[in-house]
């Protein structure tokens, strides 16, 4: 059976699934060259199709991970703003109207729509419930045969945080929370007051508030979100409104408490770190009690979790600590990009009866390119370059990464998700402590405050972390041991953790022996890793990464089997 599973919401995407197995996976924003793209994703689908040699004819199903008809919670919610608050009647129907004409639109015309693009076939359209989407796309891909499921966003349908049994191939929902109360709209609306783009910045936040203490914690806990004794909890939606926090507009009660909401241009300060912390505290609190609750009614301590907060890696690594699992896993989509998977795979198993045949446990989903593409492209640009054999390729790279040098790595099938995992990466001597200052600057032109990351050999992962979970795909921060975290300055964040991708020789054989010969040379067995982009989504062809390449300050640019250093 073939299955074609699209997300054409925030993060738009596509991927095919075959007879039970991934074939691939990748973002619209990757092909259109904008951030977060919304809409139809046919540059995706199109992707998906051509790397499983198939035509639209082919396909079986194809399935959306909405179901547009469910919308009269949203739809209810605000009618009721309108007795409250005019304001906020007008922002939340303004942007539900934008959505009707468009991307629920595409999906009550559906099928037209994809034969517009792809043209006719004999499959069949099937829609899934979006929290659902969310918990397939966690279990379905586990190692587990039996886990706790939790789904966290902004919202669904109604659903903003679900609580599930997997079991096989069967997901079964126990309780729910719907809106208005939602710990991934309070947080995105937090994230708009410290003047940050919302349902795009939040990360910042997570990492702004390392610097901060959590002085508002006890108000928010208090009186924004309230932990039940049931093991679920409450919002007043009304403290920092969503829909208002997108057009810069917030209450009284919250500028009473936070102050004036900073601009976006505004130096970041103190007060805006320890927003950005307490906002921080509250919601891992929040998780916590919702774990605990859900492994008690499980009675299980393996747990799979999905939706935008499941990015929250401050909060994952915590996990471990603060609840009574054991074992975690968390797709390297975890946001509604991974729905367009889980949907597909859900209606895999629900059609089939078939068992489960694929655990995800690498994120190289997306376009490959061979050396010949590397070389056309550089010479079509221009580019002098040298075509080096594959240990002379890592040993030199390794040489000048250890000698201070800033690396470009584009190496075999594109990540799926929006971290970079040694496919599409920049690279740096993690030792040395102004790369992170240099990186920021000269490279990826963005805030002081931002973390990097550590792309790590899997046998050495314990030798640098306190309370190491399995991270291949760089969603847990975890501490730094205090006998290392001198000697890799440069991914150690404020508060002394970092947030590791644990490289396997199995599933990228590349990229490990890089970091081999790396770890050959200093006796460091990580590289500091950040994604392939400047201000855009990560690259996905040689042409973007040359592009990217050229605009950046970088000193070398590996593609494919090819050395290229910038000219001049």
């Amino acid at each position: 059976m073939i299955i074609l599973g699209i997300n054409n919401m925030h993060d738009a995407s596509a991927a095919i699934v075959i007879d039970g197995k991934v074939i691939a996976a990748a973002e619209e924003e990757r092909f259109t060259r904008v951030k977060h793209t919304r809409g139809f994703p046919k540059n995706a689908m199109q992707f998906c199709l051509d790397f499983a040699g198939i035509k639209i004819g082919d396909v079986d199903i194809i399935c959306a991970s909405w179901r547009p008809w469910a919308l009269r919670v949203r739809a209810t919610q605000a009618l009721k703003s309108l007795f409250t608050s005019p304001a906020l009647f007008r922002a939340k129907t303004s942007r539900g109207m934008g959505q009707m004409q468009n991307e629920w639109a595409e999906l009550f015309r559906f099928r037209r729509t994809i034969e517009n693009h792809f043209g006719k076939g004999n499959y069949k359209i099937e829609f899934v419930d979006h929290h659902l989407s969310h918990a397939a796309s966690a279990f379905l891909f586990s190692p587990f045969e039996r886990a706790a499921v939790l789904t966290v966003d902004g919202a669904g349908e109604a659903d903003t945080t679900a609580l599930w049994i997997g079991d096989g191939t069967s997901i079964k929902k126990l309780e729910s929370i719907r809106l208005p109360y939602s710990l991934g709209q309070f947080y995105s609306a937090v994230t708009a007051f410290l003047g940050f783009k919302v349902q795009s910045d939040e990360y910042k936040v997570m990492g702004l508030a390392a610097y901060g203490e959590p002085v508002y914690a006890d108000y928010i806990g208090k009186n924004v979100i309230k932990l039940l004794p049931n093991g679920l909890f409450k919002i007043d939606p009304y403290f920092a409104d969503y829909h208002l926090a997108r057009d810069g507009v917030f209450r009284k009660t919250a500028i009473d408490v936070f102050g004036e909401p900073r601009k976006k241009e505004e130096e970041v300060t103190k007060r805006h770190m320890d927003i950005a912390a307490s906002a921080q505290a509250v919601v891992e609190d929040a998780i916590f009690h919702v774990v605990n609750h859900l492994c008690k009614i499980t009675n299980l301590d393996k747990l799979c979790m999905a939706g935008g907060v499941a990015f929250n890696c401050v909060a994952n690594g915590k996990l471990f600590k603060k609840t009574s699992v054991k074992d975690v896993f968390i797709q390297p989509a975890a946001g509604d990009a991974g729905c367009a998977l889980g949907s597909a795979l859900y209606l895999e198993h629900k059609n089939t009866g078939r068992e489960r045949q694929f655990n995800l446990n690498n994120a190289y989903l997306g376009p490959s390119f061979s050396s010949s593409d590397a070389e056309k492209a550089l010479k079509d640009m221009n580019i002098p370059y040298e075509k080096l054999p594959e240990d002379i390729l890592f040993s030199r790279t390794a040489g000048e990464l250890a000698d201070g040098k800033l690396v470009c790595w584009f190496q075999g099938k594109m990540e799926w998700g929006p971290r970079a995992l040694g496919a599409r990466s920049l690279l740096a001597d993690p030792r040395r402590a102004e790369m992170k200052d240099i990186i920021n600057e000269k490279v990826k032109q963005r805030e002081q405050f931002r973390p990097f990351a550590p792309s790590i050999l899997s046998e050495h992962a314990h030798e640098i972390f306190e309370y190491y979970h399995n991270s291949p795909f760089m969603i847990f921060t975890f501490p730094v041991k205090k006998s290392m975290a001198d000697k890799i300055p440069a991914v150690v964040h404020i508060d002394k953790t970092a947030r590791p991708q644990a490289v396997f020789k199995e599933t990228n054989p590349g990229y490990w022996k890089l970091i081999n010969e790396f770890y050959k040379i200093t006796g460091i067995p990580l590289l500091l890793n950040t994604s392939f982009n400047v201000q855009e989504p990560i690259v996905c062809t040689p042409k973007d990464a040359i592009t990217t390449f050229l605009n950046t300050k970088v000193d070398y640019l590996i593609l494919e089997d090819c050395m290229a250093r910038l000219p001049g």
